[in-house]
Formats: structure tokens, C-alpha cells, sequence
């Protein structure tokens, strides 16, 4: 008689500057290959994750959602302090939960939102450091406020994106059209500015590639309605310099309410 299966979401928080990115690369410490190792010590069996964004070396996570199949008595309460023993601190898993078995991760989710953090401030910060981009320059967050505006809606990212390779055996590369649902800066306190955008979905350095950008308006290089003509060109070429990892965080992903 064949052992009943359950599908099982898992929140995940890990510090980026540990990893080579999140999916699995043998040879490499990442993410997804800690959790799959721990998953398959603690349940006996393989477990293949399925993750919601498919963050890069560097990059952190407090709202990751990874999902996988299990045996359907699998104990969840277990299963996550076993984790989090295993992960040391650098992966914790906050919640676990059992949900419907069409659920995916990467396919269920309705959107992303991703958060960067800038230092700004003439000294460094070592305790910090490794959670946000120092930029000493004064910034004008105004005019970076303004820049955002032409982001929202859905549009072709292609100048703000390292363009994909086309599939083996397709002729044409996959599409970089997204939809931004939000996106804007904030100031947290008298030190650091927070940039935060919200998605449908995101292609490759889209977020540190924006936040380049849009420093780069901060600083006065560029003007506020730049964004926008650089947006509309689909030239990566026009694009500032990517902002580094360090500084960016996806917070949380967004499902439909179980009915």
C-alpha cells in the first residue's frame, strides 16, 4: 500500500554573504542544497525544494517560501527545530505549514517584494556592514521618490536586466516584460534609506540594477526623469552600475487566501 503524501511550505530567513545563492550547485554551499541535505537526514528521504525566488550570491531573505513533497505523517513541529538545528543560525526556518498539493512555491505566488537598504552616511557601519550599501555621497531622496514613478506597471526591464540565454533548442530568448506593483523609497532613520519594490515577478538584477539607478539620481548624476528614458530605451548599455548584493533582502511573497 503506497505511503500517503502531503505537500509542505516552509518560510525561510538566511543571511546571503554565507551562500553562493540560493539553487543548488554542487561543489558550492547554497541554500537550497542545505536545506535539501537537512530535509533528507531528518525525513529519511530526497526532497526536491521548490523556491519562490531564486535569490544570488550575496543577496539575503526574511519571507523566502520553499515547498516539497513529503510523507503525509511528517511532523512539522519536528521537522523545523530539526532544521534550524542543522542550519546553524544561517538558515532558519520560521514557519512550516501543510497546504493544498497544487501548491508551488514559484508558480503559486501572485508577487515578490524585495527590500535594499542604503547606508548613507559618511562612516561605515562593521556590525552592519554586510546588510546594506554604504554610499557616503549625500543623496537627495526626493528626486529618487520621483524617479520611481515611470517603474509601476508592466513594462519591458530589458535595460535593467542581464539578458537570459535562449533555452536549448529555442530560437528566441525569454521575455523580459514585468509588472511592478509598487515601488518607492523611504527613509528609516537619520542614517538609512530603504528602497522597496513589490512584483509580479522579477528577472536577473532587476532590483540592484533599479537601486543602481536610482542612486545614481540620489547623487544628482542623473536626473529624475532619466529612469524613465532609460526604461523605454531597453539599452543595458545606459544602465548605472549594478548596486552589490549585500544590501538586498526579499522580504516577503504574496498567495492567494486559502478559500
Amino acid at each position: 500500500m503506497a505511503t500517503a503524501r502531503t505537500k509542505v511550505r516552509l518560510v525561510v530567513a538566511y543571511d546571503g554573504g554565507s551562500f553562493h545563492g540560493m539553487a543548488r550547485n554542487d561543489g558550492v554551499i547554497t541554500v537550497a542544497g542545505v536545506l535539501e541535505d537537512g530535509l533528507a537526514r531528518i525525513l529519511g528521504e530526497p526532497a526536491t525544494l521548490t523556491v519562490a525566488g531564486r535569490t544570488d550570491k550575496g543577496v539575503h531573505a526574511w519571507g523566502q517560501v520553499v515547498s516539497f513533497d513529503a510523507r503525509g505523517d511528517v511532523d512539522l513541529a519536528r521537522l523545523q527545530r530539526s532544521l534550524n538545528g542543522l542550519g546553524g543560525g544561517a538558515v532558519v526556518v520560521r514557519s512550516a505549514a501543510i497546504v493544498d498539493d497544487d501548491f508551488d512555491a514559484r508558480f503559486s505566488a501572485r508577487w515578490r517584494r524585495y527590500r535594499y537598504t542604503v547606508l548613507n552616511r559618511d562612516v561605515p557601519d562593521p556590525f552592519e556592514g554586510h546588510l546594506s550599501w554604504h554610499v557616503p555621497a549625500d543623496l537627495d531622496l526626493d528626486a529618487m521618490r520621483r524617479a520611481c514613478t515611470p517603474l509601476v506597471g508592466e513594462h519591458d526591464f530589458s535595460a535593467f536586466c542581464r539578458r537570459p540565454k535562449a533555452p536549448a533548442g529555442a530560437s528566441e530568448v525569454p521575455s523580459l516584460v514585468r509588472r511592478v506593483l509598487d515601488a518607492d523609497w523611504s527613509r528609516v532613520d537619520d542614517d538609512r534609506l530603504r528602497f522597496e519594490i513589490r512584483a509580479s515577478s522579477f528577472c536577473h538584477q532587476m532590483v540592484r540594477s533599479l537601486v543602481g539607478a536610482l542612486v545614481a539620481v540620489g547623487k544628482g548624476r542623473l536626473a529624475p526623469e532619466d529612469i524613465a528614458d532609460i526604461l523605454r530605451s531597453r539599452d543595458r548599455a545606459r544602465c548605472p552600475d549594478v548596486a552589490p548584493p549585500h544590501g538586498l533582502c526579499l522580504w516577503d511573497v504574496g498567495y492567494d487566501e486559502p478559500s
